[in-house]
């Protein structure tokens, strides 16, 4: 283990509960294991979600592990009931750790996914959570995930940590209906961070290599489709006044922008032979890709994920991959460029993308290159992701405020 590494496995060795908030490419993973080993367990029941799984197992065989173990998904969890029933009796009459990798998927208080991982944290005598971030859209994500390690960490209810971190915010149109959200108050921050302080480790890549940013704009051509969206949404919006008709619209806008022909065109002229990872947004333009240069595609439906990596891994063509699938654990340092097809409204997903290819352990320097159409979604997704708010968060504010201008110039 490296420096980084060792602090946070010696941090923790007292503990029964804590989170590893290493930044992604750090190798919180083999901490994680490190220290189930340290505590010499009956049982471990590591969950992640599905799509990660293959590639946890492949961890957990790289550096061992002296127990036995389970792997599920977050997603089997809430969907299989008798899953979910023979894993919980399976810890009974035992020393048992629990792990939540990705540990944002266990926000919603509300969920059978997390009710149910509460039952099986209950039944654990050791929990750990591991995240790149513990602050990924909001602070109310962080009630969760402490009170999945132990209600007593912040030792108090949702309403309480609501009221003590939160201030409300309530706007109202003219004969609309009240608008209420609540937006995290920094006059208790220090206090947030004195309760979860002892139980978090937090701490960034050490990375050694040269990074490379580059963005080639594609002009977007004859928009009258693009251009009839925006209208057409707008006026539906002033007519209700409902900011999920601007998320609607700007879905939409984007879908146009990233599955333009001749952005895509581009793109398989860059990326023709060479050992480069693509990420997408859409369907759409991966089947662009495959009817028109020799890739490796992986999505939601890819059974042998695992048999096209090692294959990508010891050829010349490009992988072309979807960020949902892509952007978690997948340790592909092998490679050492990737380019961006679309660009994700969501900052979590677009950094953990970047984090495929920047890890421990690489050892060339890096290099991104986007493809953007010049329309004003790209730029919208952009200052969006550079102020690391998500888009709901930014559009509540704008309309708190009355700004309405800004439609304009998307």
């Amino acid at each position: 283990m490296n420096n980084q590494q060792l602090e946070a496995f010696n941090r923790f060795t007292k503990l029964k509960v804590s989170a590893l908030f290493m930044e992604m490419g750090t190798g919180k993973t083999r901490v994680a294991l490190e220290l189930v080993n340290y505590n010499r367990v009956d049982l471990l029941i590591y969950v992640a979600p599905c799509s990660t799984l293959q590639n946890i197992k492949i961890e957990i065989d790289k550096w061992g592990i002296n127990c036995d173990y389970k792997l599920i998904g977050y997603e089997t969890i809430s969907s299989s009931d008798t899953k979910y029933l023979n894993l919980l009796h399976s810890l009974d009459n035992k020393k048992c750790f629990i792990i939540a990798d990705e540990s944002i998927f266990i926000k919603n208080d509300e969920t059978k996914r997390f009710k149910r991982l509460c039952q099986l944290r209950n039944k654990c005598e050791y929990a750990l959570i591991l995240n790149g971030t513990p602050l990924t859209k909001n602070e109310w994500d962080l009630y969760n995930q402490m009170y999945f390690l132990s209600p007593l960490i912040l030792n108090m209810n949702r309403e309480e940590f609501l009221n003590t971190f939160f201030k409300k915010i309530e706007y109202k149109k003219y004969h609309q209906k009240a608008h209420t959200f609540f937006k995290f108050s920094e006059v208790n921050a220090e206090y947030l961070n004195k309760l979860i302080q002892p139980y978090v480790f937090e701490c960034k890549l050490e990375f050694d290599k040269s990074e490379n940013i580059s963005y080639k704009y594609i002009p977007y051509l004859n928009s009258n489709d693009y251009y009839i969206e925006k209208d057409k949404k707008i006026n539906e919006f002033l007519e209700t006044m409902n900011s999920n008709t601007i998320i609607n619209m700007l879905t939409n806008l984007n879908i146009i922008a990233s599955t333009y022909e001749e952005k895509n065109k581009e793109v398989a002229n860059y990326i023709h032979d060479k050992q480069i990872i693509v990420f997408c947004n859409f369907l759409k333009e991966i089947n662009y890709y495959k009817e028109h240069i020799d890739c490796y595609i992986i999505t939601g439906q890819t059974k042998n994920r695992n048999e096209i990596i090692n294959q990508f891994k010891n050829d010349s063509k490009p992988l072309i991959i979807t960020y949902g699938i892509g952007s978690f654990s997948l340790n592909l340092q092998f490679c050492n460029e990737i380019v961006f097809s679309s660009i994700n409204f969501d900052y979590a997903k677009n950094q953990q993308a970047k984090y495929r290819i920047k890890r421990i352990g690489q050892k060339n320097d890096i290099k991104y290159t986007y493809f953007l159409t010049d329309l004003g979604i790209t730029k919208l997704i952009i200052d969006n992701l550079y102020k690391k708010k998500s888009l709901q968060d930014i559009i509540k504010e704008k309309l708190v405020k009355g700004e309405f201008e800004w439609l304009k110039f998307i």
